[in-house]
């Protein structure tokens, strides 16, 4: 009678054991595991991804500037980022020009906006010492840079 006792109270505890030990490691680790699918499903931010992209990533825009001639060089660009807007600075007030600012393409002069970027383009001669804001779109969402005379682009 004494040796069921010792085995029944020896089961017990194996059982209280077993229990303590998937309470304590199985339970924790599942939940572990199931969360790391969760950073996948996140969205991404693509407007940082974007600003990431100029002047050091994907696109490098240079306002090459002279009182007789502005131009945007377009230095490193390509087809999946287009150029929205041009806004130069004037006094505080930011003035869209982008109707006058025009690309050559194919040999012909072209004021159509959404332009991609992989033309140059000219501006307004009286914009040379003036503040630039360019709008630039690429993965579904648009930012705005900001180009100095004689400098490139920045986020």
């Amino acid at each position: 009678m004494r040796w069921c006792v010792m085995k029944a109270q020896s089961e017990f505890i194996a059982f209280i054991v077993a229990v303590i030990l998937i309470v304590i490691i199985l339970i924790p680790l599942a939940f572990l595991v199931l969360d790391f699918s969760k950073p996948s499903s996140q969205q991404l931010d693509e407007i940082s991804v974007l600003r990431r992209q100029i002047n050091g990533g994907s696109i490098l825009l240079f306002f090459n500037s002279t009182p007789t001639k502005a131009t945007l060089l377009t230095i490193k660009g390509g087809e999946n980022y287009t150029l929205q807007g041009v806004f130069y600075d004037y006094h505080g007030n930011w003035v869209n020009i982008t109707g006058k600012v025009s690309y050559t393409a194919n040999g012909i002069s072209t004021y159509t906006f959404p332009a991609p970027l992989i033309y140059n383009f000219t501006l307004p001669a009286y914009v040379w010492n003036r503040t630039l804001l360019v709008e630039i779109s690429g993965y579904n969402v648009s930012v705005f840079a900001t180009v100095l005379p004689n400098e490139t682009a920045f986020a």
